[in-house]
């Protein structure tokens, strides 16, 4: 599978330095999964405010990944959850950031290895 993430934005931000780049790998490996977990349950308990929260703190790595089939999803995800508008959409844009995740986690974990 192609990657689904572009590191070029990280690492002009990044100036060159390799060391900074996986340094910012390594964080998003640690802290993502754990909010993408807390997203799920938030929304599992109906904390749709929680739910545009946790979307909001996730938004600038998905960007700075390059991440882009998720961009406008955790958007509106984000904007859902702030407006408290539980839609029939809304539980499959979760599970479609998730899901897009997951394979972003395992892809850099190779990158890591």
């Amino acid at each position: 599978m192609s990657k689904i993430y572009d590191l070029s934005q990280l690492e002009e931000l990044a100036g060159g330095s390799m060391d900074f780049v996986m340094s910012m790998v390594d964080t998003f490996l640690e802290h993502t999964p754990q909010q993408i977990q807390e997203l799920q349950d938030q929304y599992n308990d109906g904390n749709l405010v929680q739910v545009g929260a946790i979307a909001h703190k996730i938004k600038p790595n998905i960007d700075l990944f390059g991440i882009t089939p998720i961009t406008t999803t955790v958007r509106s995800i984000e904007n859902k959850g702030k407006a408290e508008q539980d839609d029939a959409e809304l539980k499959e844009e979760i599970e479609k950031l998730r899901e897009t995740l997951e394979v972003v986690f395992d892809q850099l974990r190779e990158l890591r290895a």
